[in-house]
This record gives structure tokens, sequence and C-alpha cells, in this order.
């Protein structure tokens, strides 16, 4: 598969180090996998003093990570004082509850979070 590059990855680098959770939502197979990918592949090789705690809940290694106490101490555990931390998280709505770990993590102040996120089902109101 051919990744065309997007003004959308200009988009994630500019907020780059802002204090907002930023979500990349979008319809089923419209990219927003690829673009995270893209995302992680520049911060890697433009942050010397970058610390990725990159999650893939497409793959089966991080299924146990699917309850938000078991993700929520999988991201503490990895963090690094006196570095960029990075969560960027693919598919967070396979988390059960996930909004309370990503919640927490953004008020301790020191996480970049990247994520993308697929609501199956939509209400009209």
């Amino acid at each position: 598969m051919k990744l065309i590059k997007r003004s959308y990855l200009n988009d994630l680098i500019d907020v780059i180090g802002t204090p907002d959770i930023k979500v990349i939502t979008g319809v089923r197979r419209s990219g927003k996998s690829k673009l995270l990918e893209a995302f992680f592949e520049y911060v890697v090789a433009n942050f010397q003093d970058a610390n990725v705690i990159n999650i893939d809940f497409n793959k089966i290694e991080f299924e146990e990570l699917q309850d938000y106490h078991a993700l929520n101490k999988y991201i503490t555990s990895r963090y690094q004082e006196g570095k960029k931390n990075f969560v960027i998280i693919d598919e967070i709505q396979m988390c059960l509850k996930f909004e309370k770990t990503i919640n927490g993590l953004h008020s301790y102040g020191k996480y970049d979070i990247y994520i993308t996120w697929f609501k199956r089902y939509f209400t009209i109101e």
C-alpha cells in the first residue's frame, strides 16, 4: 500500500507539545492508523529526547491492555523523566473505559497524547 502524504501530518506536527489530547477520528479505513504511523516515524526521526509509548490495539501483544487499569499501569511505568514523553495509541476504543486512563494521564501534564478513535455507533438527537 502506498502512503500518500497529507496535510494532516503537518497538522499533527504543528500541535506537538500542546496540552491538548490529540484525537484522530474518522470513518473506517480512512487512513487514521496510517497517519498515526507516519506521525510516530516523524517523532522518532526528529526528537532525540523522545520517549514514545506506542500502543496499537490492532496487534495481539497489546490485548492485555484492553482494561483501563492495565493500560494506565503500562504507560505510567514507561514514563522517563527528562524526556519528551509521547503517548501514541491506535484504536483506543478497544480499551474499555479508556477515557479514565487518558483523562488521568492528561491531568499529570507530562504526556503528549495522540489517539485514534472510531466510534462504532452514532446517535442522532
